[in-house]
């Protein structure tokens, strides 16, 4: 979006705060209290991914808890969207999602509107990010303003673009901590952020954690989220730093935990998944409780006011959304709320008396009309002009025409008006979130059953058209895959992921040339996408094209440094090219982005035992192994490496392994090993 437009959305959104402002504030957010520019104090923000409001200050949250016993708790803070990703950013920049863009997880975040973290560099603060999920990943943007943005979070080399690859809180604090010990000259303040994402699906507790929730795994999750906050406070509390830090603790969203029909989060906008906790403390201030009602928004130019770099922020509607419900065919919500009514508009309306039922099980619209009239129109000044997905330029139209695809709109920028409001089929989500799970846990064939059915009903949904066809390609049938994968691309040309994923069946399918202009297609969307690099170069290495695959993997790896397996497949790309120091610099890389990857640390010996070093090759295939115990290649190369360095009884044994152990998908590993084996008797 260009400058004249951006500041039309903006305005658009300043006109509809002050036409249309509900929430009447009860007293101060905050003591009107600025600290002096000399003496301004280090900020940090932890936010808890999926931490339901209703599980602070029972128990579960003692660190939080605590905070709260000397801090302002705010107990009527809206998210602006169940999704990770949006959420933050809104948090980040104090805007909401028709000003900044990104209404999904997986949008990009264009930087147009400042964040609080690139504020705080500017005025000289030291910032540092540490996040727990890929979905936060950099290639997202919002990194923008860190000095230091720590995200590494490892993958499942098969899926290495799931938005839902994560780190436990611990090693997310571990980062955090040992960037606040570095030693820093002068006396520079600090902006910390920290994101645990341990509260969200699948819930999988420490043991100690889940018998402290009585065996309810998500509080189990709360629970642990909350003693990793405790290591971080106990740690400030040691260098003497609380009483020179603002502390915020929050969560992006809530999680539905089966109320209304819904699982987890991010399909509906029930104030199970909106509402969030929020506790700040400030040096000096007393411990009170704020009812206002509050957009998350306003907690990031908040926090620039507290630390003295802005005014106080202003009114912002307590306006959310979620649009994702578009995915499944169906129509998007949107969400305004004051101090007793909560409109959510989709393609009908629900309004709630969030004082007299909090539990949002009346809809109260066809009572009060005259309500549902004015909020609505509010939200039409609110999102009017709003962000929306750009339309396929001509000259890509053309490229796709040219590698043989249709070309179109495809982007899913509105509403259906026949298109059902989710709430009303929110058990066809269930069924889906059911099917995903059996395809995570490698039930593939009944995952592909069930997802075929959704894709019967439910024509529409390019989420469940491009869940089905991977499950039909973990199912082990490809070309059916294919034919799935072609029909979305048919019906939904502008998604650069689906041509990949296209490409990727294909691929399998052993369909090179499928393979070749679907991934072409892909980066004719989106010339950056680190994925469709990557499939582009794997297609060039299987046809010995290793300096054009070289190239494919070296854009891969800049586009998302923090994927291992892209710079593995360079390191394996110029070995072939016999460019010895490329490839241990690229398997560097991959180990730098995560330390035991074990196709990388396979590489790095393998390049030890072609110098003649295989004595210490040796350590590096056995840390493969216990990272991966089914690469088989490493097993077969440990082997070699026994045999080179005067051990051929240890080689044998090796051999033997990989004959016993090794399926038949192995049948390189195996054959080799029975060929070397017979060397050394």
């Amino acid at each position: 979006m260009d400058a004249v437009k951006r500041a039309g959305v903006i305005l658009t959104v300043a006109a509809a705060a002050a036409l249309f402002v509900w929430v009447r504030f009860s007293g101060p957010l905050f003591a009107p209290r600025p600290p002096q520019p000399a003496a301004r104090p280090n900020v940090v923000l932890i936010t808890i991914d999926t931490l339901r409001a209703d599980r602070v200050g029972r128990g579960l949250t003692p660190a939080i808890d605590g905070l709260a016993s000397r801090g302002v708790s705010y107990t009527e803070v809206r998210a602006t969207a169940p999704l990770t990703l949006p959420s933050h950013v809104s948090l980040m920049t104090g805007t909401l999602p028709p000003v900044h863009g990104v209404r999904e997880n997986g949008s990009v975040f264009d930087g147009k509107v400042p964040t609080i973290a690139r504020r705080f560099r500017d005025a000289g603060y030291r910032t540092g990010a540490f996040v727990g999920a890929y979905v936060l990943n950099r290639r997202f943007g919002l990194d923008d303003g860190f000095d230091s943005y720590d995200d590494a979070v490892r993958r499942d080399v098969r899926r290495s673009e799931r938005l839902e690859a994560e780190r436990p809180g611990v090693e997310v604090v571990d980062a955090a901590l040992a960037w606040l010990r570095a030693p820093v000259p002068g006396s520079q303040p600090f902006f910390l952020w920290v994101h645990l994402y341990d509260p969200h699906a699948p819930y999988a507790p420490p043991p100690e954690y889940l018998a402290k929730a009585a065996g309810h795994a998500y509080d189990g999750e709360v629970a642990y989220a909350d003693a990793q906050v405790g290591r971080l406070l106990e740690v400030l509390d040691a260098r003497d730093l609380r009483a020179s830090t603002v502390i915020a603790v929050t969560a992006d969203h809530g999680e539905a935990l089966g109320e209304h029909g819904e699982t987890t989060h991010g399909m509906l906008t029930y104030d199970v998944t909106l509402r969030v906790p929020l506790v700040v403390t400030r040096p000096g201030d007393a411990a009170r409780v704020v009812e206002d009602p509050l957009s998350l928004a306003f907690l990031g130019p908040m926090l620039l006011h507290l630390a003295g770099l802005g005014q106080p922020p202003g009114a912002i509607p307590v306006y959310a959304e979620s649009l994702y419900a578009r995915r499944a065919g169906w129509h998007g919500l949107a969400v305004l709320a004051d101090e007793r009514w909560k409109l959510i508009r989709s393609s009908d309306a629900e309004l709630y008396d969030t004082r007299g039922d909090p539990a949002e099980t009346r809809n109260a619209a066809g009572t009060h009309p005259n309500v549902v009239q004015a909020m609505s129109a509010a939200l039409e000044r609110l999102t009017k002009g709003s962000a929306a997905a750009p339309a396929i330029e001509p000259d890509a139209a053309e490229r796709l025409r040219a590698l043989g695809y249709v070309s179109g709109a495809g982007a899913i920028t509105s509403d259906a008006p026949t298109a059902p409001n989710p709430a009303r089929v929110i058990g066809a989500w269930t069924d889906f979130e059911q099917a995903l799970a059996q395809l995570h846990s490698g039930d593939a064939r009944g995952a592909a059953a069930a997802l075929g059915r959704l894709v019967a009903r439910y024509p529409e949904a390019p989420v469940f058209h491009s869940t089905y066809a991977q499950a039909l390609q973990d199912a082990g049938d490809p070309a059916r895959a294919v034919v799935v994968y072609r029909r979305a691309v048919a019906r939904w040309p502008g998604d650069p992921a689906l041509f990949h994923d296209l490409a990727v069946a294909a691929r399998e399918a052993g369909d090179l040339d499928e393979a070749l202009r679907a991934e072409q297609a892909a980066l004719v969307l989106d010339g950056s996408s680190a994925m469709a690099l990557n499939g582009l170069g794997l297609l060039h290495a299987d046809a010995g094209r290793h300096g054009e695959a070289a190239t494919a993997f070296e854009q891969a790896g800049r586009a998302d440094p923090g994927n291992a397996s892209y710079w593995t497949n360079l390191g394996n790309a110029r070995r072939a090219l016999e460019d010895v120091r490329g490839a241990e610099a690229a398997y560097r890389s991959a180990l730098a982005a995560d330390a035991e990857f074990a196709d990388a640390l396979n590489g790095l010996g393998v390049l030890l035992v072609q110098a003649g070093r295989a004595r210490e090759a040796v350590p590096l295939f056995e840390r493969a192994l216990r990272r991966d115990p089914d690469l088989y290649e490493a097993r077969l190369n440990l082997g070699i490496a026994w045999q080179e360095s005067g051990q051929p009884a240890r080689a044998a044994a090796i051999y033997r392994e990989v004959l016993a152990t090794a399926p038949p998908s192995a049948s390189r590993e195996r054959d080799a090993a029975a060929v070397l084996l017979k060397a050394v008797r």
